[in-house]
C-alpha cells in the first residue's frame, strides 16, 4: 500500500513465538503462551492458581522415553493421571480404589510426607505428643477425608514458609485443601456420633494451627471480626460439648493420651493458680484499674473473669525457666474457655477488652519459635495500640515491653 509520505511500505512481520503442544492447561484455556516451569508454571503463579503442568518422573518410562507425567487439577486439589483416592466421606479408603488409581498423587503424597517426617514435630515439645502427632493423626487422616484435608493443608503451609520460590503454590494448595475439609467437617459437627467425633474433634485443633498459620491480614485481630467470632475460633468451640458428651470414646481411643496429657497439665495448672497469689501475677494492677475506672457492673464481672482465666496462662510460665515447661496448651486454653460476652465486647473494641487481650500477647510471644505462631504477638500489640486511647496506651506498657514492640 502507499504510504502518505509517497513511500512504499511493507506490512510488518508478525511477531512469533515457539509453539508448544505441552504448556498446561490453565494457559491452553486462556489462550496464552505456558513456560514450561516446573513445578508451576509463572502464569498460574502469577494469577495464584493451582497450576496443572506439576510434572513428575516415576518409575519406569513410556514406549516414548518419556516419562509418565502426572497433573494437579485446581479444582479437587489433587493430582494424578487419572481419577484419584475419594477423600470426601468419612470412611477409610479401600484397597481396591488405590489399585484401581492409575497415577499417583504425588503432591498430596509430597505433603503428606512433609507432614510426618517435619510439620507434626513442631506442634508440640513434649515426646509423646510430638509421637501422637505423626503416627496417630495420620491415620485417623485416613479415616475421616477431612482430617487428611487439614493434614495436608497445614503441611502446604509449613513448606510455603520455607520454600519462598514455591510459596504461591503451596498457600493455594493449603487453600483448597482447607476449604473442603472445612466444608466436610461443618457438615459432620450437625451430625455428630460415636463413629466421627474423634476426626471432627482432632480437625478442630488442626484449624487453629492452619488459622495461626495462614498469612496475616493487616487488620486481623484473631479471635474477632467485624461481624462476630472468628469461624475457626466458632469452630473450636462448637467442638468443646464433644469432650462432655462423647469423653469416654476420646479417652479410650487413638487421641486418648492427648486427652490425659489434657487433664493432667490441667490439674497442674490448678495446683500452681490455688499456690500463687493474685496479687504476684502480672495480671494484679490490670485488675485494679478495671475494678476502679469501669461503670458497668455487669461488664466488669465478664473482664475480671476474663483476666482470672488469662492467670491459668501465666501460671506455668517462669522466667528462671525452672519449673513446668510452657506449652501451647497453657496459651490456648484461654481461648477455650472466654466467655462469649467478652468476645462480643472485644468485637467492639472496647479499651477494656482490648488491654485484656494484650496481656494474652504476652503469651504469644514466647510462642513466637514456632513458625506457626512467629510474629502474632508484634502484629496483635500493634493494632491494639492504635485502637487505644492515650490512656489506655498507659495501661498496657508492661504487655509492650514483654513483647519488645516499639511503638512508632
Amino acid at each position: 500500500m502507499d504510504h502518505p509520505n509517497g513511500m512504499n511500505t511493507k506490512p510488518s512481520a508478525r511477531k512469533t513465538h515457539r509453539k508448544t503442544r505441552t504448556g498446561c492447561r490453565t494457559c491452553k484455556s486462556r489462550k496464552i503462551k505456558c513456560d514450561e516451569q516446573r513445578p508451576s508454571c509463572q502464569n498460574c503463579i502469577k494469577h495464584s492458581v493451582v497450576c496443572d503442568f506439576i510434572s513428575h518422573s516415576i518409575g519406569g518410562t513410556s514406549n516414548s522415553g518419556r516419562g509418565t507425567q502426572v497433573t494437579t487439577s485446581p479444582r479437587n486439589g489433587s493430582i494424578g493421571g487419572g481419577p484419584t483416592p475419594d477423600f470426601s466421606g468419612d470412611t477409610p479408603m479401600s484397597l481396591h480404589d488405590v489399585q484401581s488409581t492409575p497415577g499417583l498423587n504425588l503432591l498430596d503424597l509430597e505433603l503428606l510426607h512433609n507432614y510426618t517426617t517435619s510439620t507434626a514435630n513442631t506442634l508440640h515439645i513434649d515426646p509423646v505428643m510430638k509421637t501422637l502427632w505423626k503416627i496417630n493423626v495420620p491415620q485417623l487422616g485416613f479415616q475421616y477425608g477431612f482430617v487428611m484435608r487439614g493434614i495436608l493443608a497445614l503441611s502446604a503451609l509449613h513448606l510455603a514458609r520455607y520454600r519462598p520460590e514455591k510459596k504461591e503454590l503451596y498457600n493455594s494448595q493449603a487453600m483448597i485443601q482447607h476449604q473442603i475439609g472445612l466444608r466436610q467437617a461443618t457438615n459432620a459437627l450437625t451430625e455428630i456420633n460415636e463413629q466421627n467425633c474423634t476426626g471432627v474433634y482432632i480437625f478442630s485443633a488442626l484449624t487453629l494451627f492452619f488459622t495461626v498459620a495462614t498469612p496475616r491480614k493487616p487488620g486481623d485481630l484473631l479471635l474477632v471480626g467485624d461481624n462476630g467470632i472468628a469461624d475457626w475460633l466458632a469452630l473450636v468451640k462448637g467442638t468443646s460439648f464433644i469432650v462432655g458428651t462423647s469423653g469416654k470414646i476420646l479417652f479410650n481411643g487413638s487421641l486418648g493420651p492427648m486427652f490425659i496429657a489434657g487433664r493432667r497439665r490441667n490439674e497442674l495448672r490448678e495446683k500452681l493458680l490455688a499456690e500463687e497469689s493474685p496479687e504476684d501475677s502480672p495480671l494484679a494492677e490490670l485488675l485494679q484499674l478495671i475494678n476502679k475506672t469501669t461503670v458497668d457492673h455487669q461488664d466488669v464481672t465478664i473482664y475480671l473473669a476474663a483476666i482470672e482465666s488469662l492467670r491459668k496462662s501465666f501460671v506455668t510460665y517462669t522466667e528462671s525457666g525452672q519449673g513446668p515447661t510452657f506449652e501451647p496448651a497453657d496459651v490456648f486454653i484461654w481461648v477455650f474457655e472466654l466467655d462469649h460476652r467478652f468476645l462480643e465486647l472485644l468485637r467492639q473494641r472496647t479499651q477494656e477488652s482490648l488491654c485484656i487481650f494484650s496481656y494474652f500477647c504476652v503469651n504469644l510471644r514466647r510462642l513466637d519459635s514456632c513458625w506457626w505462631m512467629e510474629g502474632w504477638a508484634t502484629h496483635l500489640i500493634a493494632k491494639i495500640y492504635h485502637l487505644l486511647d492515650e490512656e489506655h496506651r498507659l495501661w498496657i506498657r508492661w504487655p509492650i515491653e514483654e513483647i519488645g514492640w516499639i511503638p512508632s
